[in-house]
């Protein structure tokens, strides 16, 4: 018996594939080619039955999950800062940090002097990680899926990229703001010493506050999430484009991912940092609106009191944003079928993943 294998035409399937089939006795078969062993190599490649929407999908919730766990220490700093009415193991921590800062010297002179963030030790600052991981991964699901749904739409009525892309971005913000708010007040609250932990916490909320305590913080986050994610796609797609029509071929470098990725968020946190206090003031316990809660930032502490927290936000923001970016390059190109990767892909690819290491394995185990 053989392997068989009937075509199906291309328009169903997106390119050339193969359905294996058996000759089963008595039954006839109307188009029949013996299967070629590249096609069955391509039939093994499990890559090939997702579709580009579902690759692009799974890339971003990838990407944004890794670069949420490893910016998570700034995330919770941030939080501290922000806090208008501390709980008292929060002020305990925040006078600490104050009182024994860490200095850095070369050559006997100081050249650093910053406050000491890990003063309870590296685990301290990634209280609520749990929730930031839970939370994160279907908030990114939601996000892409909104996204690429709208930007296929888009694009086949032939709107401009630059609105297609706009547009995609704000909806994907909209709709999964529905599943960020709730677990970024819990993973808040945990970070500002006001819960034990993120299990806990949700239920310490919704008994006490009801679920529309899950969901303070909304407005403020919708007016932050929105601008910050267009200026950040669209200056990334714009900064993108701009190298990429410098140069003579398309892909670029990692580290240029991380440059523009990181420039772009940067970008994005400052312009959007008075409504990112909002946000998080509303969800660590004020009941004051979003124009009460700046208008009181403005009168105790001027202008200065909107961007409490400026400093790791920027850094948070950045970091991230290039840390996505580059992840989200990366898990796109390895999730593409074997047959459809460019030789440029290997850009995205660390190059010790490409050296030969056979000559290492002789040296330490085979004798002369």
């Amino acid at each position: 018996m053989g392997l068989l294998v009937k075509r199906t035409p291309a328009q169903h399937l997106g390119e050339p594939f193969a359905m294996i089939t058996n000759r089963c006795s008595g039954s006839a078969e109307a188009v029949f080619a013996v299967l070629p062993s590249q096609l069955l190599v391509e039939a093994a490649d499990p890559f090939l039955l997702l579709s580009d929407t579902v690759r692009h999908v799974c890339a971003g919730t990838a990407a944004r999950t890794m670069a949420q766990a490893i910016i998570h220490p700034i995330d919770t700093i941030k939080t501290r800062l922000q806090v208008t009415a501390p709980a008292k193991k929060l002020q305990r921590w925040q006078q600490r940090v104050r009182d024994n800062p860490v200095d850095f010297y070369v050559a006997n002179r100081r050249v650093v002097h910053t406050r000491n963030w890990l003063i309870r030790g590296p685990k301290d600052v990634y209280r609520g990680l749990t929730g930031a991981v839970l939370g994160t991964i279907p908030t990114a699901i939601l996000y892409f899926a909104t996204y690429e749904w709208c930007k296929a739409r888009l694009e086949a009525r032939k709107a401009p990229s630059a609105v297609t892309h706009l547009a995609s971005a704000s909806a994907g913000a909209v709709m999964s703001a529905f599943i960020r708010v709730p677990t970024d007040t819990v993973k808040h609250r945990v970070q500002a010493y006001m819960e034990t932990n993120v299990f806990l916490g949700a239920h310490h909320i919704v008994t006490s506050e009801g679920v529309r305590g899950l969901y303070q913080g909304l407005l403020p986050t919708l007016l932050r999430d929105v601008p910050e994610i267009a200026i950040q796609f669209a200056l990334y797609e714009k900064l993108r484009k701009e190298v990429e029509g410098r140069r003579g071929y398309a892909k670029l470098h990692t580290w240029e991912h991380l440059l523009l990725g990181g420039f772009s968020g940067a970008c994005a946190a400052t312009a959007t940092m008075p409504l990112d206090f909002a946000k998080t003031t509303i969800q660590c316990g004020s009941v004051q609106p979003v124009s009460q809660v700046l208008q009181a930032a403005l009168q105790e502490h001027g202008p200065a009191g909107l961007f409490r927290g400026m400093t790791p936000r920027v850094c948070q923001t950045a970091i991230m944003s290039a840390m996505f970016f580059t992840l989200f390059e990366f898990w796109k190109a390895q999730l593409k079928p074997h047959h459809q990767r460019a030789s440029t892909d290997r850009l995205l690819e660390p190059k010790i993943w490409h050296k030969r290491r056979d000559h290492v394995w002789k040296r330490q185990f085979v004798q002369n």
